[in-house]
């Protein structure tokens, strides 16, 4: 196997960040459901989005190195 067909260490970050998101988004829509409560659920949202901006920066900047 040579290098071209392994995954970065960019890669793998921005995997693992959106699996975060996900597991936000999840627990928030969870909280809505049991409990009719949206505040958790944008709270939720706005972590998810700014991880994702942060994430997908980091993974832009790891790869022009």
């Amino acid at each position: 196997m040579n290098s071209t067909d392994t995954v970065d260490d960019a890669t793998w970050m921005l995997a693992l960040s959106i699996l975060v998101i996900a597991v936000l988004v999840g627990v928030g829509l969870l909280q809505v459901y049991l409990n009719s409560d949206y505040g958790s659920l944008f709270r939720n949202l706005g972590i998810g989005v700014l991880l994702l901006l942060f994430s997908i920066g980091f993974y832009r900047k790891w790869h022009e190195m």
